[in-house]
């Protein structure tokens, strides 16, 4: 349906090679205008600009296409590396692109203290062959955001207590030929298309991730050093003698990688937190916001969560060691574990004291 080219390094261009009715939020948008090209451009991850129509008219201008009609979205990601999917279901096609970067997630949070704060940008386009209205655009806009909204909720980052929506500069794009059709939710042929094929590129950007990246994102931290600071603060309780603290934060972060090079980990953990995310925004039956918040006694499965992943990394030794940094949490030594969400302290928990009984396993006997 498109054909796409590379300007430069920095400018992806899509020609729609006809004019289709667009619905657009991106950075310079078009609502309900007729376009015929969409524009990807890289910008600083600082990028500020006032005039942001004048900005745009200099791109459109330099890569020599009409401002008015094109849609420019504007990101901070290579845009070399943007996602494409195209579905057909019966006579209908949908076409997706989306550019992803997401630094910081935007969240249903109830406190301040997680908020939004930083940059990241998921821009989504998707084109299909279906002739549409004013009505029929709109639908198939709101369908795009619940898929978008579907997949970052389900398998995105996630704040401490609540799944991502999204970035909150986030953009999309819907376009068709100009029509009679209004209807374009997921019972549509046009909608099912468009669903899969925004679901296919935004996989690309989901699936490639790396485990270790995935569990930190899944629990709300930004990165493995936090994981690793609350180990190292548990070791220096018990230190392995003739072993320096250089030594073992490489060694840690040796086992942390190798125990996640096991992607069971990742599956029981992501789906603890999706649990603990529905029970902190109170859409879980039989439990209340305010007991999940004040971690009743009638919440037992993050214990058994616990003990399943410190027994799967070490055995016995690993459920001893998972206790001993529950109870060092207890004592107030650990003071950023006791400061997570209920079942995900004891997520960490059980992953520290898991690595951890392997490293005194590997080292105690041999120093």
């Amino acid at each position: 349906m498109a054909k796409t080219f590379m300007k430069n390094s920095d400018t992806l261009v899509i020609d729609l090679e006809n004019e289709y009715k667009v619905l657009s939020t991106a950075g310079c948008p078009k609502i309900y205008k007729d376009v015929r090209y969409i524009v990807f451009r890289r910008v600083p991850k600082d990028f500020e600009y006032v005039d942001l129509d004048g900005y745009c008219k200099n791109i459109a201008k330099s890569i020599g296409i009409d401002y008015e009609k094109t849609t420019i979205f504007l990101t901070a990601v290579d845009v070399r590396s943007y996602g494409h999917a195209t579905h057909m279901f019966r006579d209908v096609v949908a076409e997706a692109y989306v550019t992803f970067g997401v630094d910081k997630p935007s969240c249903i949070e109830a406190s301040n203290s997680s908020k939004t704060i930083g940059v990241g940008t998921i821009n989504i386009a998707v084109i299909v062959n279906k002739p549409l209205d004013e009505v029929g655009l709109l639908d198939l806009y709101r369908l795009v955001s619940e898929v978008k909204g579907l997949v970052m909720g389900l398998a995105g980052p996630m704040c401490l207590t609540s799944p991502s929506i999204g970035t909150a500069s986030d953009a999309t794009m819907v376009a068709a030929a100009w029509g009679n059709e209004r209807f374009s939710g997921i019972a549509t042929d046009v909608g099912l298309s468009a669903a899969i094929a925004t679901l296919k590129a935004l996989s690309k950007f989901l699936v490639g991730t790396n485990c270790i990246k995935y569990f930190v994102n899944s629990i709300g931290l930004q990165s493995l050093d936090e994981i690793l600071e609350m180990a190292l603060k548990a070791y220096s309780k018990a230190p392995i003698p003739m072993l320096s603290s250089s030594e073992v934060e490489k060694i840690l972060r040796r086992e942390f990688e190798d125990v996640f090079k096991d992607p069971n980990i990742c599956m029981v953990v992501r789906g603890a937190r999706l649990v603990e995310m529905l029970m902190a925004l109170n859409l879980f039956p039989g439990i209340s916001e305010e007991e999940y918040r004040a971690d009743t006694p009638k919440i037992i499965a993050d214990e058994l969560i616990g003990k399943a992943i410190a027994e799967y990394i070490n055995g016995f030794k690993g459920l001893l060691a998972y206790y001993w940094i529950e109870r060092l949490k207890e004592e107030g030594i650990l003071v950023k574990l006791g400061s997570l969400p209920p079942m995900t302290d004891d997520i960490v928990a059980a992953v520290i004291g898991g690595i951890l009984s392997r490293v005194y396993d590997r080292y105690l006997h041999s120093h």
